[in-house]
Protein backbone atom coordinates (compact mmCIF):
# COMPACT_ATOMS: atom_id res chain seq x y z
CA UNK A 1 0.00 0.00 0.00
CA UNK A 2 0.81 3.61 -0.81
CA UNK A 3 -0.30 6.86 0.51
CA UNK A 4 -1.15 8.70 -2.19
CA UNK A 5 -2.30 12.37 -2.00
CA UNK A 6 -3.84 12.44 -5.51
CA UNK A 7 -3.83 11.65 -9.10
CA UNK A 8 -4.47 13.96 -12.05
CA UNK A 9 -3.52 14.75 -15.74
CA UNK A 10 -2.04 17.82 -16.09
CA UNK A 11 0.82 19.34 -18.31
CA UNK A 12 4.34 19.18 -16.84
CA UNK A 13 4.81 22.57 -15.34
CA UNK A 14 8.46 22.63 -14.51
CA UNK A 15 11.91 21.67 -15.74
CA UNK A 16 13.12 20.27 -19.12
CA UNK A 17 10.05 18.24 -19.68
CA UNK A 18 8.26 21.60 -19.37
CA UNK A 19 4.79 21.37 -21.44
CA UNK A 20 4.68 17.66 -21.59
CA UNK A 21 1.22 15.88 -21.28
CA UNK A 22 1.22 14.18 -17.87
CA UNK A 23 0.00 11.80 -15.54
CA UNK A 24 1.04 12.92 -12.02
CA UNK A 25 0.89 10.34 -9.11
CA UNK A 26 1.57 12.59 -5.91
CA UNK A 27 2.41 10.79 -2.91
CA UNK A 28 1.73 12.05 0.92
CA UNK A 29 4.32 12.79 3.37
CA UNK A 30 7.79 14.76 3.01
CA UNK A 31 10.53 15.35 5.57
CA UNK A 32 11.25 18.60 4.45
CA UNK A 33 8.05 20.45 4.71
CA UNK A 34 10.02 23.72 3.43
CA UNK A 35 8.87 26.72 4.21
CA UNK A 36 7.87 27.92 0.33
CA UNK A 37 6.32 24.44 -1.06
CA UNK A 38 3.71 24.65 -3.19
CA UNK A 39 2.38 21.37 -2.30
CA UNK A 40 1.83 21.73 1.56
CA UNK A 41 -1.73 19.34 1.18
CA UNK A 42 -0.03 16.50 0.29
CA UNK A 43 2.26 16.78 3.57
CA UNK A 44 -0.67 14.87 5.24
CA UNK A 45 -3.25 14.76 3.17
CA UNK A 46 -3.70 11.86 1.61
CA UNK A 47 -4.86 7.73 1.21
CA UNK A 48 -3.69 4.28 1.32
CA UNK A 49 -3.85 2.97 -2.15
CA UNK A 50 -2.96 -0.64 -3.11
CA UNK A 51 -0.56 -0.51 -6.33
CA UNK A 52 -3.53 -2.08 -8.51
CA UNK A 53 -5.63 0.99 -7.35
CA UNK A 54 -2.95 3.25 -8.52
CA UNK A 55 -2.46 1.75 -11.68
CA UNK A 56 -6.12 1.41 -12.45
CA UNK A 57 -6.98 4.86 -11.65
CA UNK A 58 -3.13 5.99 -14.23
CA UNK A 59 -4.86 3.33 -16.73
CA UNK A 60 -8.30 5.55 -16.94
CA UNK A 61 -6.15 8.78 -17.17
CA UNK A 62 -3.99 7.20 -20.07
CA UNK A 63 -7.02 6.27 -22.01
CA UNK A 64 -8.51 9.73 -22.24
CA UNK A 65 -4.84 11.30 -22.90
CA UNK A 66 -2.86 8.75 -24.62
CA UNK A 67 1.04 8.70 -24.50
CA UNK A 68 0.90 10.93 -21.53
CA UNK A 69 4.04 10.33 -19.26
CA UNK A 70 3.64 9.56 -15.50
CA UNK A 71 5.11 11.52 -13.05
CA UNK A 72 5.69 10.29 -9.62
CA UNK A 73 5.92 13.40 -7.22
CA UNK A 74 5.36 14.63 -4.04
CA UNK A 75 5.61 15.41 -1.43
CA UNK A 76 8.40 13.50 -1.26
CA UNK A 77 7.71 10.61 -3.16
CA UNK A 78 11.21 8.51 -2.27
CA UNK A 79 10.10 8.25 1.18
CA UNK A 80 7.58 5.52 0.39
CA UNK A 81 8.87 2.01 -1.32
CA UNK A 82 8.18 2.30 -4.82
CA UNK A 83 9.60 -0.93 -6.46
CA UNK A 84 6.10 -2.84 -6.29
CA UNK A 85 4.04 0.09 -8.41
CA UNK A 86 7.04 1.08 -10.68
CA UNK A 87 7.40 -2.58 -11.52
CA UNK A 88 3.91 -2.10 -12.65
CA UNK A 89 4.00 0.50 -14.97
CA UNK A 90 7.64 -1.20 -16.96
CA UNK A 91 4.99 -3.77 -17.33
CA UNK A 92 2.65 -1.10 -19.06
CA UNK A 93 5.72 0.56 -20.71
CA UNK A 94 4.58 3.88 -19.36
CA UNK A 95 6.98 6.38 -19.58
CA UNK A 96 7.90 7.06 -15.73
CA UNK A 97 9.72 9.75 -14.11
CA UNK A 98 10.31 10.93 -10.52
CA UNK A 99 10.50 14.15 -9.01
CA UNK A 100 12.70 13.69 -5.52
CA UNK A 101 14.82 16.17 -3.39
CA UNK A 102 17.31 13.73 -3.81
CA UNK A 103 17.92 12.92 0.33
CA UNK A 104 16.40 8.79 -0.01
CA UNK A 105 17.59 6.48 -2.88
CA UNK A 106 15.57 3.81 -4.51
CA UNK A 107 17.77 1.55 -7.34
CA UNK A 108 14.50 1.68 -9.76
CA UNK A 109 14.33 1.31 -13.29
CA UNK A 110 12.89 4.92 -14.13
CA UNK A 111 13.01 6.64 -17.47
CA UNK A 112 13.79 10.18 -15.86
CA UNK A 113 15.15 11.39 -12.68
CA UNK A 114 14.39 14.84 -11.49
CA UNK A 115 16.33 15.51 -8.40
CA UNK A 116 15.72 19.03 -6.77
CA UNK A 117 17.92 19.62 -3.70
CA UNK A 118 16.53 22.00 -1.28
CA UNK A 119 17.96 24.09 1.54
CA UNK A 120 16.78 22.84 4.39
CA UNK A 121 18.37 19.60 3.66
CA UNK A 122 21.35 22.31 3.15
CA UNK A 123 21.52 20.68 -0.21
CA UNK A 124 22.44 17.21 0.47
CA UNK A 125 21.56 14.58 -2.17
CA UNK A 126 22.30 10.54 -2.25
CA UNK A 127 25.39 10.51 -4.28
CA UNK A 128 24.29 7.34 -5.74
CA UNK A 129 21.30 10.23 -7.10
CA UNK A 130 23.86 12.27 -9.31
CA UNK A 131 24.75 9.51 -12.21
CA UNK A 132 21.01 8.97 -12.64
CA UNK A 133 19.45 12.64 -12.81
CA UNK A 134 18.53 13.95 -15.86
CA UNK A 135 18.07 17.49 -14.58
CA UNK A 136 19.13 19.43 -11.49
CA UNK A 137 16.40 21.50 -10.29
CA UNK A 138 17.29 24.54 -8.06
CA UNK A 139 15.13 27.12 -6.34
CA UNK A 140 16.18 30.19 -6.29
CA UNK A 141 15.62 30.86 -2.40
CA UNK A 142 17.78 33.46 -0.92
CA UNK A 143 19.87 30.39 0.37
CA UNK A 144 21.29 29.67 -3.15
CA UNK A 145 24.14 30.96 -4.19
CA UNK A 146 26.64 31.06 -6.98
CA UNK A 147 29.03 28.68 -4.45
CA UNK A 148 26.17 25.90 -4.22
CA UNK A 149 25.59 25.98 -7.57
CA UNK A 150 28.98 25.38 -8.44
CA UNK A 151 28.91 22.77 -6.20
CA UNK A 152 25.97 21.16 -7.89
CA UNK A 153 28.10 20.97 -11.10
CA UNK A 154 31.19 19.40 -9.84
CA UNK A 155 29.22 16.46 -8.77
CA UNK A 156 26.82 15.93 -11.55
CA UNK A 157 26.78 17.06 -15.77
CA UNK A 158 23.39 17.01 -16.00
CA UNK A 159 21.40 20.91 -16.74
CA UNK A 160 20.94 22.81 -13.79
CA UNK A 161 17.61 24.54 -13.86
CA UNK A 162 17.15 27.97 -11.94
CA UNK A 163 13.74 28.52 -10.75
CA UNK A 164 11.68 31.01 -9.19
CA UNK A 165 9.90 29.69 -5.66
CA UNK A 166 7.51 31.48 -6.33
CA UNK A 167 5.38 33.65 -9.59
CA UNK A 168 6.02 36.90 -8.50
CA UNK A 169 8.40 39.62 -10.29
CA UNK A 170 10.68 39.98 -7.44
CA UNK A 171 11.63 35.98 -6.71
CA UNK A 172 12.14 36.19 -10.88
CA UNK A 173 14.58 38.51 -10.86
CA UNK A 174 16.61 37.23 -7.84
CA UNK A 175 16.57 34.15 -10.10
CA UNK A 176 17.98 35.86 -13.33
CA UNK A 177 20.77 37.16 -10.98
CA UNK A 178 21.72 34.07 -10.26
CA UNK A 179 21.73 32.49 -13.62
CA UNK A 180 23.71 35.76 -14.54
CA UNK A 181 26.24 35.67 -12.14
CA UNK A 182 26.67 31.90 -13.08
CA UNK A 183 27.11 32.57 -16.87
CA UNK A 184 29.47 35.29 -16.08
CA UNK A 185 31.45 32.47 -14.46
CA UNK A 186 31.56 29.96 -16.95
CA UNK A 187 29.53 27.46 -14.66
CA UNK A 188 28.55 24.76 -17.89
CA UNK A 189 24.84 23.87 -18.83
CA UNK A 190 22.93 26.13 -15.94
CA UNK A 191 19.28 27.31 -17.73
CA UNK A 192 16.47 30.05 -16.69
CA UNK A 193 13.58 27.88 -15.81
CA UNK A 194 9.60 28.84 -15.31
CA UNK A 195 7.01 27.17 -13.58
CA UNK A 196 4.33 27.28 -16.01
CA UNK A 197 1.23 26.54 -13.83
CA UNK A 198 0.97 29.91 -11.84
CA UNK A 199 0.84 31.38 -15.48
CA UNK A 200 -1.53 29.05 -17.09
CA UNK A 201 -3.98 28.97 -13.89
CA UNK A 202 -3.50 25.25 -13.30
CA UNK A 203 -2.03 23.11 -10.90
Amino acid sequence: MLKINEIFWSAQGEGLNSGVSSIFVRLAGCSLRCPYCDTRKAWVRGSERSVTQIVSAVSRLMAAYPRSRLVLTGGEPLDQDLGKLVAACRRRRWFTAVETNGLQFQDLPLDWWTVSPKDASSYRVDPRLWEKAGEIKLLATPALDLRVVKRMRGRCAAPIILQPERHDRRRYRRSFDLYRECAAAGVLDVRLGLQLHPVYGIR
